[in-house]
């Protein structure tokens, strides 16, 4: 309860705070490109980060 508080005041989760990671986000470059994600997309309107969601969704549904 507390470190989910304290991820939301930082705006980050749990699992970042801890340092678990993902095997996707343990490649240097992919972590570094995950995180310009992110921090474009807090500079998003809701609308924007709904659009760019969709448009994330359809890149990976088209490599299936």
């Amino acid at each position: 309860m507390i470190l989910k508080r304290i991820s939301e005041a930082l705006d980050t989760t749990p699992n970042w705070l801890l340092g678990i990671t993902s095997k996707i986000e343990k490649a240097p470059e992919t972590a570094a490109l995950i995180e310009r994600f992110v921090n474009a997309a807090r500079g998003m309107t809701r609308e924007q980060l709904k659009l760019c969601v969709i448009q994330a969704e359809a890149v990976v549904a088209s490599n299936h």
